[in-house]
C-alpha cells in the first residue's frame, strides 16, 4: 500500500462547513440553535453540553424522506455514499439569481464523469445576519441535473432553492411550489442535497470549475430527514 502520508499530502483541503456557536443565525421560521454548558470541569470533573438545533439548518443534508412520504432518510444510505469524485462549477459571475439549464450546459462534459455537482455562487454567509438574495438552482436546471447519473448536488446558499417564505423581513422571491419542484426534481432521482456550503471561493479561486473528492459526513440518525453534517473538499495538487 502506497505510504499514507505521500497519499494525503497529494491534495490541499478546503473545508466547507459553517462554524456553530449560539448566536449563528437559522432560518427565519426555524428555531434558533441552542447550546448549553450543563457539566464543568471546575465543578463536575468534567465538560459536557446540550445541543439543540433543527435538521434543515446550517451546513445540512436534505434526503428524500424531507420531501417525499416514505422516502430514504439518512440511516438508510452506506458510508460510501458520502465519498464521491466531485466538481465545483463556479457560477460566481451570474448577475440574474436564477441557475438555468444554459448555464449548466457548459460544464457537461464534467458533469458527466463525476459522481456530485457543487454550485458556486459565491453567496456570502454572515454567520450572525440571514440574507435572502442567494442565487439558486431553477427548475430547469434542477431537471437538467437530474438527467445525469449523480449522487449529489451541493451549494454554497442557504438554500438550493430562492427564498419562498414570507416574513416581515422580506417577502418570497420565489413561490414554495416553485421551491418544492427544485428538490423534487433531485429527490426523487436519488439525489441528495447538501445546502449551506461555506468558504468555497477558497478551493475554486478564479478557475470556471475544480474538480477534486468531496466528503460530507452526516450523523447517522434514525429515520432523519437528512440533518448537520462536516463537509471537506480534497483538491489534487494534480489533475485527477
Amino acid at each position: 500500500m502506497q505510504n499514507l502520508d505521500e497519499i494525503l499530502n497529494s491534495f490541499n483541503y478546503f473545508d466547507f462547513t459553517i462554524p456553530l456557536s449560539h448566536d449563528v443565525v437559522a432560518w427565519p421560521t426555524h428555531p434558533a440553535i441552542r447550546i448549553n454548558k450543563f457539566r464543568s470541569v471546575d465543578r463536575d470533573l468534567y465538560d459536557a453540553h446540550e445541543i439543540y438545533m433543527t435538521s434543515q439548518d446550517y451546513t445540512h443534508f436534505d434526503t428524500p424522506s424531507h420531501m417525499i412520504k416514505g422516502g430514504k432518510s439518512i440511516d438508510k444510505y452506506e458510508a460510501r455514499r458520502f465519498i464521491l469524485k466531485a466538481v465545483i462549477l463556479n457560477l460566481s459571475y451570474k448577475k440574474d439569481m436564477e441557475i438555468r439549464e444554459e448555464d449548466l450546459r457548459q460544464f457537461e462534459e464534467v458533469i458527466r464523469k463525476s459522481e456530485a455537482v457543487v454550485l458556486y455562487t459565491n453567496f456570502r454567509k454572515e454567520p450572525k445576519e440571514f440574507r435572502y438574495d442567494w442565487a439558486y438552482l431553477g427548475i430547469s436546471g434542477a431537471k437538467y441535473l437530474s438527467k445525469f447519473n449523480l449522487k449529489l448536488v451541493a451549494i454554497d446558499s442557504p438554500s438550493i432553492a430562492g427564498w419562498s417564505g414570507d416574513v416581515p423581513a422580506h417577502p418570497h422571491i420565489i413561490t414554495v411550489k416553485e421551491a418544492i419542484d427544485v428538490h423534487l426534481n433531485l429527490l426523487e432521482k436519488d439525489i441528495l442535497i447538501v445546502e449551506g456550503l461555506y468558504n468555497v471561493n477558497k478551493a475554486v479561486g478564479e478557475e470556471k470549475y475544480v474538480e477534486g473528492i468531496l466528503i460530507a459526513l452526516p450523523l447517522n440518525i434514525i429515520g432523519l430527514d437528512g440533518g448537520p453534517c462536516r463537509v471537506i473538499f480534497l483538491k489534487p495538487k494534480n489533475k485527477l
